[in-house]
């Protein structure tokens, strides 16, 4: 039998490495559109983002872009489109859409107080 102090040890270098997988890239979250948004982009964002949480980030990206194809002016799906681009490490991209996200934000707290979209714009 494994002593408790051994196993203490263990869990807590379980809890670390948990950690720092959870820590890894991911630093936002896609955001919903309103729900009088347009319809059709509204439906390409929501698919977009079950494609995100799965980690599917190509298909996010395309549903992404078919949302803004229908509605080129919603800042949440420019800073989806950002944080897609983030995690497939295209940062001009990524910066690209942040500004359009902050320019389209309509007050939307979560664009304007992003640590990411700060961390990009606001070097």
């Amino acid at each position: 039998m494994i002593n408790s102090s051994i196993t203490k040890q263990i869990l807590l270098v379980l809890l670390f490495a948990l950690t720092l997988v959870s820590c890894e890239k991911i630093e936002g979250i896609p955001l919903l559109l309103p729900s009088a948004a347009e319809p059709s982009a509204k439906n390409h964002n929501d698919r977009g983002i079950e494609y995100f949480h799965k980690g599917k980030y190509m298909d996010a990206l395309i549903a992404f872009t078919q949302a803004s194809v229908a509605d080129n002016t919603a800042g949440e799906i420019h800073f989806n489109l950002a944080l897609v681009q983030h995690q497939l490490d295209k940062h001009d991209e990524a910066e690209d859409h942040f500004k359009l996200a902050r320019k389209f934000a309509d007050g939307n707290e979560k664009i304007l107080e992003s640590a990411l979209l700060k961390k990009y714009l606001d070097q």
